[in-house]
C-alpha cells in the first residue's frame, strides 16, 4: 500500500530536514560530542506546548532524524518534526572576541530566539534559561563595560587604551615612511579614524589625537619650508620663481631666525636693485652732458660718494650670504663700479698719450658702458675710436720709419720716428732715434 504525503507536509518535512542538516554539524555516521537540549514533542504532530526538554551529551545527525545520547548513556531517535524549532539546541560556545556592538547584538539575537522558543514551550523555561545563561552573562558583562579578547574578559577601558597606543604607534610609523607629508589625509586615514573612535569620551586620548594632527601640520609646514629654502638656494631658480617662493615664506606663520633673515635679504636686494637702476640713469645723464671728444675726468664728488656708498652696500649684501635665487643686478652693479674706477686711469692715459693701453682699457669696459645706458656707451665708443686712431697712426709712422731705416734713409727714418713720438711716447723709439743720430755726429 502506497502512503501519499500531502504536498505541503512533504515541503515542510524537506525544509525542516535541510534546516537541521545545515545548522547542525555531523556526517550522519559518527556522533558529535557536544552537549545541549532538545525540545521534543511526543509525536510529530503534537503541539509545541506538549514538548519537554531533553538533555543530551552527544548527537548524530541522520538527516531526517537525530540520535541523541542522554547523560545516562542511552540513545534515542528523534525525528526532526518532533523537535520544536527543528533542531537541537547546542550548549553555546561564547565567541572569543566580543568587542563591537555587532558582536554583542549577535549574542542578543540568540537569546531572543530562545525566548521565542520558551513562548511556545513554557514548561521548558527553566531548562532554556539554564541553557542560555552563558549568553546572558556575556551580554551583561559587555553592557557592564567589559569586552572579550582572545577568550578573556577585560575592562573596555583597558582594551581601548591598549588598542589606542598600538594604533597610534602604527600611525606615526606610517608618517615616518611617507616622504611627502602633504599627501597624508588624516580624515581619510583608517588608522587615524580608528584613533578618533577609540578616543571618544576620553579627554586624554582626544588631546593626543589633536597633538597628532598638530604635529602632522608642523611636519608638512617644515617640509614645505625646507623645499622653499632648497629652491631659493638653487642658482637655476628664476627671478619670477624666487619672488613666488619669497611670498610663500612670508605666508608661513611664526618665522624663525633663518626665514626672517632671508626675508630681510630679499628686502635689501629689492632696495639695492632700485638704487642701482636709479644710479644708472643718473650716470647716463652725466655722460650725456659731456662733449663727444672730451676725455672724461673723475666723477663729480657727489656721484663718486654715492657710488662708493652703493659699493659698500652691495658688498655688505654679498657678505650676508643670501640664497642664490635672491639676486641684485650684479652686472649693472659691476658696470657702475668699474667705470667709476676706470675714469681717473683713462684720464691719465689720455694725458700721457698712452693710447695703446687706453684702447685696451676701453675695450674691456665698453660692454659695461652699454649696461649703464646708450649715452654712456656713445661716449666710450667715441673715446675708443679716438684712441684707436692714434694707435693706428703711431703704428703707421713707426712702420714707415722702419722701412726708411732699412733702405738706409736715416733722415727719413728719424723724421718718421719723431712724428710717431709726437703722437705717443715710446722709449724704444726714443732710443732708436738717438742711435740713428749718433753716427751723423761722428
Amino acid at each position: 500500500m502506497t502512503i501519499r504525503i500531502p504536498c505541503f507536509l512533504l515541503a515542510l518535512l524537506t525544509a525542516a530536514t535541510l534546516f537541521a542538516q545545515t545548522s547542525i554539524r555531523g556526517d550522519g555516521r559518527q556522533a558529535v560530542e557536544h552537549t545541549g537540549i532538545a525540545l521534543v514533542k511526543p509525536q510529530k504532530w503534537s503541539k509545541p506546548n506538549e514538548a519537554v526538554a531533553m538533555r543530551f551529551t552527544a548527537y548524530t545527525n541522520r538527516g531526517g532524524y537525530f540520535i541523541l545520547r542522554s547523560p545516562s548513556g542511552q540513545e534515542r531517535q528523534v525525528w526532526v518534526e518532533q523537535i520544536v524549532g527543528g533542531k537541537p539546541l547546542l550548549t553555546p560556545d561564547i565567541p572569543s572576541q566580543i568587542i563591537s556592538p555587532d558582536d554583542r547584538d549577535k549574542i542578543q539575537a540568540e537569546i531572543d530566539d530562545l525566548k521565542q522558543l520558551v513562548a511556545k514551550v513554557p514548561s521548558a523555561a527553566v531548562d532554556v534559561a539554564q541553557h542560555s545563561k552563558p549568553l546572558v552573562e556575556a551580554v551583561q558583562r559587555y553592557d557592564a563595560g567589559e569586552v572579550r579578547v582572545d577568550g578573556f574578559w577585560e575592562p573596555v577601558s583597558k582594551y581601548r587604551e591598549r588598542e589606542f597606543y598600538f594604533a597610534e604607534k602604527q600611525l606615526r610609523q606610517s608618517f615616518d615612511t611617507e616622504p611627502d607629508k602633504s599627501k597624508v589625509d588624516l580624515d581619510k586615514n583608517p588608522k587615524f579614524t580608528k584613533l578618533v573612535d577609540l578616543a571618544e569620551d576620553n579627554p586624554v586620548f582626544q588631546t593626543r589625537v589633536e597633538a597628532i594632527r598638530v604635529n602632522l601640520q608642523k611636519q608638512i609646514a617644515d617640509q614645505h619650508r625646507t623645499q622653499i629654502l632648497d629652491q631659493l638656494n638653487n642658482p637655476n631658480t628664476s627671478n619670477a620663481d624666487a619672488a613666488q617662493l619669497v611670498s610663500e615664506l612670508k605666508a608661513i606663520k611664526n618665522h624663525d631666525e633663518k626665514i626672517s633673515g632671508i626675508l630681510e635679504q630679499d628686502l635689501t636686494a629689492r632696495a639695492l636693485s632700485d638704487i642701482i637702476e636709479n644710479f644708472k640713469q643718473e650716470m647716463d645723464g652725466y655722460f650725456a652732458g659731456l662733449k663727444p671728444d672730451a676725455t672724461p675726468q673723475k666723477l663729480p664728488a657727489e656721484l663718486e660718494l654715492r657710488n662708493k656708498i652703493l659699493s659698500e652696500q652691495i658688498e655688505k649684501f654679498r657678505n650676508s650670504g643670501p640664497p642664490a635665487a635672491i639676486r641684485i643686478p650684479e652686472e649693472n652693479a659691476k658696470a657702475l663700479s668699474e667705470i667709476s674706477a676706470s675714469l681717473p686711469k683713462l684720464s691719465g692715459l689720455f694725458e700721457q698719450r698712452n693710447y695703446s693701453e687706453a684702447a685696451t682699457v676701453l675695450s674691456r669696459i665698453m660692454p659695461l658702458a652699454a649696461r649703464i645706458g646708450p649715452r654712456t656707451e656713445a661716449v666710450f665708443v667715441s673715446l675708443k675710436t679716438a684712441a684707436t686712431k692714434q694707435v693706428d697712426l703711431f703704428t703707421k709712422l713707426r712702420s714707415e720709419g722702419e722701412v726708411a731705416e732699412k733702405e738706409g734713409n736715416t733722415k727719413e727714418a728719424i723724421a718718421k720716428y719723431s712724428a710717431a713720438l709726437e703722437i705717443s711716447p715710446n722709449a724704444d723709439l726714443s732710443a732708436k732715434i738717438e742711435q740713428l743720430k749718433t753716427p751723423a755726429k761722428k
